[in-house]
């Protein structure tokens, strides 16, 4: 790399960091999630995802599975602070994923339409570009 170019791309760095619209991948770590119920942090409150889904379904039916990240409080959607992805897992396995763009323009919401062949515990992992990455409880729904 000649000086021309590195002195380019240290420019272009400090705009982006300056901008204050830096994208936090996909985080690697174990996703936070809610210590106690009766007593959550500020963080939690607005992170730890909620999931609306019927306790039972039939096999094969469609269901809605509502999202809302936020438990108690929605979740900021900012230009400096906003949801990257919301996953929805069946018994730890990735079935849906919606993704939003950089700079919280989408509410952090989601509902997805599913269907099942058998009783599966649910959750929901967000990731949060300032905060990290955070699971919802899980949700049983049984099928029959």
């Amino acid at each position: 790399m000649n000086r021309r170019e590195f002195i380019t791309g240290a420019a272009a760095a400090g705009v982006v960091l300056a901008s204050g619209k830096v994208y936090a991948g996909e985080d690697k770590s174990e996703p936070m999630r809610l210590n106690s119920k009766d007593n959550p942090t500020e963080l939690e409150q607005k992170h730890v995802p909620l999931i609306e889904a019927p306790d039972k379904a039939k096999a094969g039916q469609w269901i809605d599975v509502k999202v809302k990240v936020g438990f108690m409080k929605d979740h900021p959607s900012t230009p400096e602070h906003w949801i990257t992805y919301v996953k929805l897992l069946a018994d730890d396995k990735e079935i849906a994923k919606a993704e939003y763009p950089v700079g919280g323009i989408v509410s952090s919401s989601a509902v997805f339409k599913i269907k099942l062949d058998k009783t599966v515990k649910l959750e929901v992992v967000e990731h949060c570009n300032l905060h990290g990455t955070w699971i919802s409880e899980s949700v049983k729904v049984d099928v029959s």
